[in-house]
């Protein structure tokens, strides 16, 4: 959830966002070593955030406002598969964003009510789902998205994240369930967690809350997944890391942590909660390497 817009607290140079709270950290982007093709497979996650609120009330706007953001991920994608990775992982709600509510408080700036995230939901069929699918089978990537989604039998609205194979095949689907303060006025919890397989092994899908929430990690947890990929939109400054490397111990896996830029901290994290890479003030792509499974 949005806690603050970027006009309002940061400021941008050299494609780094710092915000008014951030404490920069010495960024690794990628770890030190060699490693081989025939024993680790390269995985990336995008840190990031739309450089604008999302407009409230027309679903045109709305969609001009999502169509933005695709194109921005895209290129993210793009650029990290032109790198050598093949699992991409972007953050919570990347196609979306957040509005800015110009009565309250920037500290409450979210969506209120499922009127105001009805211009952008779509179904896991939708324009969204398409776009990465092609893109996911053109660069023969693994690419996990964010979405507002509508559940085309039950209406519900939820925070999902979609995993695209490198055949453009819908491989996984995982719905948020630890919703966070006021998401439950307009969105509905999944219930179920998610996984698939990939050349590293099983992976399972978490959105942002979830990493501290007994349901799903306990679950992850027991289903032993080798890979956590985590979609955010933290909330809170320089808090993140923990967190995330907390959950990386909890799981016993990789958790590659995508979150989106004004409460920022990504990376790739091993499953002792060490960090193969870990950007904070940069936006843009950090990169690890996960062993293939035999």
């Amino acid at each position: 959830m949005k806690i603050a817009t970027l006009g309002l607290m940061a400021v941008l140079f050299s494609g780094s966002l710092i915000a008014s709270e951030l404490k920069p950290i010495k960024e690794v982007f990628e770890p030190k070593g060699k490693f081989s093709t025939k024993t680790h497979m390269k995985v990336a996650v995008v840190q990031w955030a739309p450089d604008a609120s999302a407009p409230l009330g027309s679903k045109q706007a709305a969609e001009r406002f999502k169509e933005s953001n695709r194109q921005v991920l895209e290129d993210f994608i793009r650029e990290a598969a032109s790198n050598g990775a093949k699992m991409v992982v972007t953050p919570e709600f990347g196609t979306v964003g957040y509005p800015d509510i110009p009565e309250l408080p920037s500290e409450d700036d979210n969506f209120r009510t499922r009127e105001d995230v009805a211009p952008y939901v779509e179904t896991d069929k939708g324009t969204t789902a398409k776009r990465f699918s092609s893109l996911a089978k053109e660069l023969k990537v693994y690419i996990h998205v964010g979405m507002a989604e509508v559940d085309a039998k039950t209406k519900n609205y939820h925070n999902t994240v979609l995993v695209f194979d490198p055949a453009g095949k819908l491989a996984a689907k995982y719905r948020k369930s630890h919703l966070y303060q006021q998401e439950d006025n307009y969105l509905v919890p999944g219930d179920k967690i998610s996984t698939y397989q990939s050349p590293v092994g099983k992976v399972g899908m978490i959105i942002c809350s979830d990493v501290y929430g007994s349901f799903p990690m306990n679950d992850y947890s027991r289903e032993k997944v080798d890979v956590l990929a985590l979609s955010t939109s933290w909330a809170q400054s320089n808090t993140g890391w923990g967190y995330f490397t907390d959950g990386a111990k909890w799981v016993d896996a990789y958790l590659l942590a995508a979150n989106q830029n004004y409460y920022p901290d990504s990376g790739v994290i091993n499953p002792d909660g060490s960090g193969q890479s870990h950007i904070r003030q940069t936006t843009g792509v950090a990169y690890g390497y996960l062993p293939l499974k035999k």
